[in-house]
């Protein structure tokens, strides 16, 4: 009989907890925006050129890939609630660490630290989600990412507003660490019940489990979010050049474009928080996929704004949602390993962001800019046959195939 459900087993409840496990993903999502909010005025400030710049991004994402080692460790040693409160203010710490470095040196090792301390709070966050909301982990998990697209969003708006208002940039910075210390005087984090006072007591967490071989399926869904991840920040990260070429815009006018592809990231997220609530992510998943690949085909080939921005919503809505079904998907598959898809997930995440864009980048000088961006439409094709392959292997375990 087919296993899925169109309605979840129990009633979602929106306790103190899960609003605890939001808002310190808002702050994360904070952090995310800060290093691309800050390097023009850091570039300014020391005089960086180009290659210079592009290193941060890179010593970010080399501290989210070695943040899955770290997390790995501290989630089969620490409490859960407590490894997000600890995690989350070394995050804050780095954060604030920007504000107060100098030379090139000192801003590339707080951009390493910023990629670890939020990979660690990324990581525990999801598996404090996927325990506490055991039955309804497809919402939660969508919800939790809208918030984090919230802080995404507000961190470039207060850094740009409080220069504009003639303050400094550090100014805004501070308001994260204020937010985390109202987030944790007012709201608890999750906690284990006494019988089960291990870490996240996950069967994945025993000798014999760490000993076993990784199941196939979770390896295809880490494969499916480096492909996710390549393909959101593929278009993230080069898509205000790809306007300018592509629509003939200015500068100006290419980044103000872009703003509607990032809206529609908050905005997919929230109308699939909505539709779990009817419909199962098994079924939304291939769904937005061929989606968000549609999209990205046909922002390459429209040649009017009307059509380009209609494309970039879309696109924005689907690839937006792409990392937090398919995390919710894969616990399903394999339901004792949530420590090693979470870990593994954000490992996925940083190695996306470390070969994705660059690559593009160089794809894009050899056959143009707008030819690669619209190379990034075969990698939803490749999620879907990762999907199908994972599921087919889940089956066929399940048959004892």
């Amino acid at each position: 009989m087919n296993d899925i459900s169109l309605y979840p087993k129990v009633l979602f409840r929106r306790d103190a907890p899960t609003w605890f496990l939001y808002l310190v993903l808002t702050i994360f999502g904070f952090q995310q925006s800060v290093l691309g909010s800050t390097l023009p005025f850091l570039s300014s400030e020391f005089h960086y050129d180009t290659v210079q710049v592009g290193w941060h991004f890179t010593f970010y994402a080399i501290g989210l890939v070695a943040s899955g080692f770290l997390s790995s460790a501290l989630l089969k040693r620490m409490q859960i609630n407590t490894l997000i409160r600890i995690s989350a203010v070394a995050m804050v710490t780095a954060v604030l660490a920007i504000t107060q470095v100098s030379g090139l040196t000192g801003t590339l090792l707080v951009a390493v630290a910023m990629g670890l301390t939020g990979g660690c709070v990324q990581a525990a966050v999801q598996a404090g989600i996927a325990w506490h909301h055991a039955e309804n982990r497809d919402m939660a998990m969508v919800e939790a990412f809208v918030c984090a697209g919230v802080g995404v969003f507000v961190g470039p708006l207060l850094i740009g507003q409080a220069s504009a208002a003639g303050l400094s940039w550090r100014f805004a910075l501070l308001v994260c660490a204020a937010a985390l210390a109202i987030v944790f005087a007012t709201l608890p984090g999750p906690s284990m019940p006494a019988d089960r006072a291990a870490p996240l007591l996950a069967p994945d967490d025993d000798a014999g489990a760490r000993l076993s071989r990784v199941p196939f399926s979770v390896v295809l869904s880490w494969l499916m979010v480096v492909l996710g991840i390549g393909a959101e920040w593929g278009v993230g990260f080069w898509g205000a050049q790809y306007l300018e070429i592509r629509l003939s815009l200015s500068p100006a006018e290419a980044v103000s474009m872009m703003a509607f592809f990032f809206g529609g990231t908050v905005l997919g997220r929230l109308v699939s928080s909505r539709l779990l609530a009817v419909l199962d992510g098994r079924i939304m998943l291939p769904a937005v996929i061929l989606l968000g690949g549609i999209a990205i085909f046909t922002l390459w080939i429209s040649e009017l704004r009307l059509g380009t921005l209609a494309s970039l919503v879309t696109a924005g809505m689907c690839l937006g949602n792409f990392f937090p079904l398919i995390i919710s998907n894969a616990i399903r598959l394999a339901p004792t390993r949530v420590t090693l898809i979470s870990v593994g997930a954000t490992q996925a995440v940083g190695v996306s962001l470390l070969i994705v864009p660059i690559a593009l980048g160089y794809l894009g000088q050899s056959i143009g800019l707008v030819n690669a961006v619209g190379i990034l439409a075969v990698l939803p094709a490749l999620m879907v046959v990762a999907n199908f392959c994972a599921s087919s292997c889940t089956r066929s375990s399940a048959r004892g195939v």
